[in-house]
């Protein structure tokens, strides 16, 4: 009985004893297991964060852009999409990284690319690239000066990349773009463009830079009470352009514009030839710069030597003072003139001997 006791007593702690081993087993591989468990997704994690760390300060970095004042002008093609271009922008070095770039505009407003040249800075913020994407391109600049002939502006508007100077004369002179005073039969712009400075987008066309400039003229005109319809003095809008575009070559002084007004109108009116150097110049295509007597005799149109009455065109642009002396010539009885002065100003006198001593007391001064 005891014996039996025992046995099972030495059963049961055998039976306790493969228990607690096993439950020692399961116990340190669970603990084990644990630890395990625990470590893994840690490091993991630490990882995972040092990589995004490091992966959202580069991209931080190339969002911001640098310091940089190196300046890159770009152009826009025609037809060149954002994406295209944040190729060039890469390369050219004013961003690090254009795959960067197109994801951020992800994030962004749409940003309409037009054609034309920007400035940007090397290493540039995605933020600075986009606000001069949104200002537009550099715009071109045409400076007209007072007294130049179309083709001598069709010449400033050829150094403007993208458009030609025989292109733009030829639309000019094409009756694509017509001004109000210019009559019937006559197709050309001549003496009917403003001068002025002028700003226009790079796309803008030869048709279209022709008509800012002939309206910028009409609204000029009409502010001195000048238009297609106006008399004044017998003369026609048209032709009163035309005297004030000679004005504005005859007149050197200021303030002499409304006299020599007067002295084309009195020869007019009294049917003598005007003839004026000024229009054998533009004769000529002005590529000379003194008239010899072979010049006086070039059979042209505008050669007011041989031809009585005003030219058939304007022969440059004048500008509103000439316009404003054509309208309002001054009072008197004049029928010449010649510069006396080396600021340009010029003497007038009714007769031809008070011509001649003009002459004179010029080529005494060394102005002959």
């Amino acid at each position: 009985m005891s014996f039996e006791n025992r046995s099972f007593g030495g059963n049961r702690s055998s039976e306790s004893g493969t228990l607690l081993e096993r439950g020692g087993r399961d116990y340190f591989n669970i603990s084990g297991h644990s630890r395990k468990r625990r470590w893994i997704p840690l490091s993991l994690l630490i990882l995972l964060l040092v990589v995004f760390l490091g992966a959202y300060s580069y991209y931080r970095s190339q969002v911001d852009g640098g310091s940089s004042n190196q300046k890159v002008t770009l152009t826009v093609s025609s037809g060149e999409g954002l994406s295209q271009f944040a190729n060039l922008l890469a390369l050219k070095k004013v961003i690090g990284s254009s795959l960067i770039f197109k994801i951020w505009l992800q994030t962004q407003p749409a940003v309409l690319l037009r054609t034309g040249s920007y400035v940007f800075v090397k290493d540039e913020s995605f933020h600075k690239v986009i606000t001069t994407l949104t200002k537009g391109p550099l715009l071109d600049k045409l400076t007209v000066p007072d007294g130049l002939t179309l083709a001598q502006i069709a010449v400033k508007v050829g150094k403007i990349p993208g458009h030609s100077a025989a292109d733009f004369l030829k639309v000019a002179e094409s009756g694509q773009v017509r001004s109000p005073f210019e009559p019937k039969g006559v197709n050309s712009l001549e003496g009917l463009l403003y001068p002025d400075t002028y700003s226009f987008d790079p796309s803008t066309s030869n048709r279209a830079i022709l008509q800012l400039m002939v309206n910028s003229f009409d609204s000029h005109a009409k502010a001195i009470g000048l238009t297609p319809k106006t008399v004044s003095n017998g003369l026609t809008g048209y032709q009163i352009v035309t005297m004030a575009s000679i004005i504005e070559k005859e007149a050197l002084y200021p303030g002499d514009g409304n006299k020599v007004a007067r002295v084309i109108l009195n020869r007019l009116s009294s049917h003598m030839k005007l003839q004026l150097d000024s229009t054998v110049f533009y004769a000529l295509g002005n590529n000379v710069s003194h008239l010899s007597l072979a010049d006086l005799q070039i059979n042209s149109p505008y050669n007011t030597y041989l031809h009585h009455g005003l030219p058939p065109t304007p022969i440059s642009i004048p500008s509103q003072a000439a316009l404003e002396d054509a309208l309002h010539p001054a009072t008197g009885n004049w029928l010449y003139y010649v510069v006396v002065q080396p600021d340009g100003k010029e003497a007038f006198s009714s007769t031809y001997a008070g011509q001649l001593a003009n002459e004179k007391l010029a080529q005494s001064r060394g102005l002959g």
